[in-house]
């Protein structure tokens, strides 16, 4: 079984492309584009689900076309649509692999330097260009590398300057 911590998130299926299978993936980062991966993995059901890749290639800047193994129609692609898409850690490549992401910063507690400690990250929602934190009281906080004073890695907190009262 893989686990989250096992996983990087690199976007969303958005929809079949073409009559064979393949799928158009929203991209928020190029970690797939530098590494050596054999294994897209999906959440399905809320379980990370290893497919194949039998071929991959770019579309633009921020897309990519998967043909996967076991998805040979338009409709096995279709049911796997709006999937979140992720690739195994192991397979970043070491150049990039200390590289953190925004998907890393989930649990983190974020403490701004005025109004002390804001909350902790429950999820990243990197869908638009604007990358929203999620907090556990369901709060959404804007990210900006501006924003970032330190990240405490062994403490898992990030110090933040925001521009703005929460």
């Amino acid at each position: 079984m893989i686990t989250p911590s096992e996983v990087i998130s690199i976007g969303t299926l958005r929809r079949p492309h073409g009559k064979q299978g393949e799928l158009q993936c929203l991209t928020f980062n190029e970690l797939w584009d530098n590494a050596d991966a054999e294994f897209l993995i999906l959440r399905i059901d809320n379980i990370l689900v290893p497919f194949r890749v039998i071929n991959w290639r770019g579309k633009g800047s921020d897309i990519l076309i998967f043909q996967l193994h076991g998805i040979t129609n338009e409709a096995d692609a279709t049911r796997l649509v709006g999937c979140e898409a992720y690739m195994l850690r192991k397979d970043i490549s070491e150049e990039i692999e200390n590289t953190i992401t925004w998907q890393d910063l989930v649990g983190y507690t974020i403490i701004d330097q005025v109004q002390g400690t804001v909350g902790s990250i429950t999820a990243i929602d990197e869908s638009t260009i604007n990358t929203l934190a999620e907090l556990q009281d369901g709060r959404l906080l804007p990210l900006h590398e501006d924003f970032i004073l330190s990240i405490d890695n062994s403490k898992h907190i990030l110090t933040l300057n925001l521009p703005f009262e929460l």
